[in-house]
């Protein structure tokens, strides 16, 4: 007889997600197994039940999970699920156990085996069904949508008829998968973005979206890579910094968890009392206590004039494509853990090891075990890989982490990676290397994110010196893309691009291209913003001495600056730089 694995209907309130759709249902039927499902259990992610194709369609969840041999779900059983599983059956499901401790304990009691979705090792192999990374995805794009829909603000600079109005100033804490998902939707939208992390590896991800990275100064890690926690005068260093920026910023989207554990408290009351006046907090670690000592679990209420927001499962809002990637992620575990249609734990695989909360009435699991109270029975006891990576999805503290190689060698990897990728027309899409050299060559402005400073450089390098790139001058789209986004003039860029000014005759276009000045002459303007403002078409002191206040004020967005351009006088500066050599 073929295994039996049945898909109930998620019954907590708001959860709209389902574990499998019909597209993966399909692939375990042609696997040989037998689908059970429960009536309108996709409904609300509008998966509907004659889409599910071939399997057994139950009203009863009594009847739907008799005698089957798996149960998959999104989330934790509530405990009258629990009190109908079958004793000895499989379970496999996001458990946030920290939070349904009741459950464990009935889980127990029924010996069922548990397999935790959000249990998972950091390692290449296993990211196919890393579900936390997947559904934090989901959760980082809402929060930045939540933040822009609940601001009196708008998110992009706006040139009108009735004048220029600036972008919102969003601040991003934390940058795991949800932070970083919510720093390129903020930037797709047109704010201008900074966030902080704990982390310093997060900085170059965080550059790679075009935000800036806070630095408090506060050093986490230790020999190994390995956080440690922050001691008194850090956070008191870290709350001075935030608090500055804080102070500045019309949204804050809060992200940083630690998985297992409660989220850490980040910001205080007296960082909200200076907040701006309309200012928006969205606090997507509401359902783990809170970035914000103020959030309140599932409500949007005031304090003074800053609006406070603690969304409850923000993936379940995106349910069709959150419900799709993490019917991915239960299929990728059940091809792991089914052998001729037949369960089989392998406890010398890591990644079984670590997923294997309980099996048999014992707790296997050692933070299950420091919940319940119980002694610890480790299901297999797999060495540390080698290829562990650090826990990304937290945003936050990392439990374990790889020593850094020193920055010569990282920088040698990088450029031995893109050269093997160019030879072998592919890269090697889970190694870190790999990712490195892929943001170090992913254009500016791409998909909506602007890149790191690093590569806006080397992109205004590239339009300034087209002759230099294997490719000939960049592709005309991709120009008008880059742009759109950055406000500047597509056909003046695609003209730099090509080393041709418009301004000459038709048959003097081939010859030199505009000279351009030296305008790291001017305080306050360093190589990297002479680079884009070569970009922006301004290329000589002249440029810069003629112009007007609504130009000074639209070059303050296009560079990201907020008053250096007025405070320095770059103007003045041109215009005495001009009369000195004149």
């Amino acid at each position: 007889m073929s295994l039996i694995i049945a898909l109930p209907r998620e019954r907590r309130s708001g959860e709209r997600r389902v574990a499998l759709d019909p597209s993966r249902v399909e692939r375990l039927l042609q696997d040989g197994m037998q689908v059970r499902i429960e009536a309108e259990c996709g409904h609300a992610a509008s998966f509907y039940d004659e889409a599910y194709q071939g399997v057994t369609v139950v009203e009863d969840f009594a009847e739907l999970v008799q005698d089957v041999d798996i149960v998959v779900k999104v989330v934790c059983p509530t405990l009258e699920e629990i009190a109908l599983l079958p004793e000895r059956s499989v379970l496999v499901c996001i458990m946030s156990a920290f939070q349904h401790v009741d459950e464990l304990r009935a889980l127990q009691e029924r010996q069922i085996t548990v397999l935790g979705m959000d249990h998972l090792p950091r390692t290449t192999r296993a990211q196919p069904m890393d579900a936390l990374s997947s559904q934090a995805t989901v959760a980082g794009y809402k929060a930045a949508l939540l933040a822009a829909e609940l601001s009196p603000r708008l998110f992009p600079m706006l040139t009108t008829a009735a004048g220029t109005i600036r972008p919102s100033r969003v601040l991003v804490i934390g940058a795991g998968v949800a932070g970083l998902q919510a720093i390129a939707t903020a930037r797709r939208l047109g704010a201008q973005v900074e966030a902080y992390d704990i982390r310093k590896a997060a900085k170059e991800q965080i550059e790679s979206l075009g935000a800036r990275m806070i630095d408090t100064g506060v050093e986490v890690e230790g020999a190994g890579g390995i956080a440690r926690a922050l001691r008194k005068d850090e956070k008191q260093i870290q709350h001075d910094v935030l608090a500055e920026h804080l102070a500045r910023a019309h949204v804050v989207i809060c992200s940083a968890a630690i998985p297992g554990r409660r989220a850490p408290r980040i910001i205080t009351e007296d960082m909200v009392d200076g907040m701006l006046p309309e200012s928006v907090i969205v606090d997507m670690a509401a359902s783990t206590g809170g970035n914000c000592e103020l959030t309140r679990i599932g409500e949007h209420y005031y304090h003074n004039d800053t609006l406070i927001v603690g969304p409850l499962n923000l993936p379940s809002h995106g349910a069709v494509h959150a419900s799709e990637m993490y019917a991915r992620n239960i299929y990728n575990m059940l091809q792991l853990v089914i052998s001729d249609c037949k369960v089989v734990l392998n406890p010398d695989d890591e990644i079984i090891a670590r997923c294997v909360l309980m099996h048999d009435g014992e707790v296997n699991h050692p933070d299950i075990a420091a919940l319940l109270e119980m002694p610890e029975a480790p299901f297999g006891a797999p060495p540390a890989s080698a290829e562990e990576m650090a826990d990304e999805t937290s945003g936050w503290l990392k439990e374990e982490e790889e020593a850094k190689p020193e920055k010569q060698e990282a920088d040698g990897a990088v450029k031995e990676t893109s050269a093997a990728a160019a030879d072998a027309g592919t890269t090697d899409r889970s190694s870190p290397a790999s990712e490195a050299a892929r943001n170090t060559a992913a254009s500016p402005g791409r998909d909506g994110d602007q890149g790191s400073p690093a590569d806006a450089h080397s992109s205004s390098e590239a339009m300034a010196h087209p002759e230099q790139q294997d490719g000939g001058v960049a592709d005309e789209q991709d120009l008008r893309d880059l742009a759109a986004l950055e406000g500047a003039d597509a056909d003046e860029m695609i003209s730099l691009a090509a080393g041709v000014d418009d301004s000459l005759p038709e048959h003097e276009r081939a010859e030199e291209p505009l000279p351009r000045d030296e305008l790291t002459v001017i305080d306050g303007v360093g190589p990297a913003l002479q680079e884009r403002l070569y970009s922006f078409g301004y290329r000589q002191l002249r440029q810069l001495a003629e112009l007007d206040d609504d130009a000074i004020e639209k070059l303050s967005v296009q560079l990201e600056l907020a008053e250096e351009i007025r405070e320095q006088d770059w103007r003045g500066q041109a215009r005495r730089l001009m009369e000195k050599s004149s």
